[in-house]
């Protein structure tokens, strides 16, 4: 297990590749977003976008790769928030996704002094590397037991 004092800022983790065919953008969306543009690629010919994915679904992808990591677990506790979210270029059918993540910054907790607290950037790429997602996120992570 990783904890507070074995994490390396900035050390870029990138996952495997994956790919999102149309019938799966659509099924997700069905169940998590049922919007048109999401769920009906008739329909979504009247939006300037066509058919796109969810951002719901661009989460659950991104978070997906990144806990797929062949990596040793962190000793992250408790998420504390998620800041800065953008989606400047639609989720596509036929993208080929990957995540890469890396703490940004970290520093102990002012009133938890087992506990430290980490702030990472994590972003979703196509094909074309264009930024699908991005967001930061916080977290309590434990320090080494003493």
């Amino acid at each position: 297990m990783l904890y507070y004092e074995d994490i390396q800022l900035h050390q870029k983790l990138e996952s495997r590749d994956f790919y999102i065919d149309k019938a799966s953008l659509i099924a997700f969306a069905r169940q998590w977003d049922p919007q048109p543009v999401h769920t009906d690629e008739a329909a979504a010919q009247h939006y300037p976008t066509g058919l796109i994915g969810s951002s719901v679904q661009s989460y659950a992808i991104i978070t997906k790769l990144l806990a797929e990591l062949d990596t040793e677990a962190p000793a992250i506790i408790a998420g504390l928030g998620i800041d800065e979210w953008r989606m400047p270029t639609p989720l596509r059918p036929g993208d080929t996704v990957r995540a890469i993540s890396h703490v940004e910054s970290k520093r102990e907790s002012g009133s938890k002094p087992t506990l430290g607290i980490l702030v990472s950037v994590s972003t979703l790429l196509n094909q074309r590397d264009e930024v699908i997602l991005t967001y930061k996120s916080s977290g309590l992570i434990m320090k080494k037991p003493s």
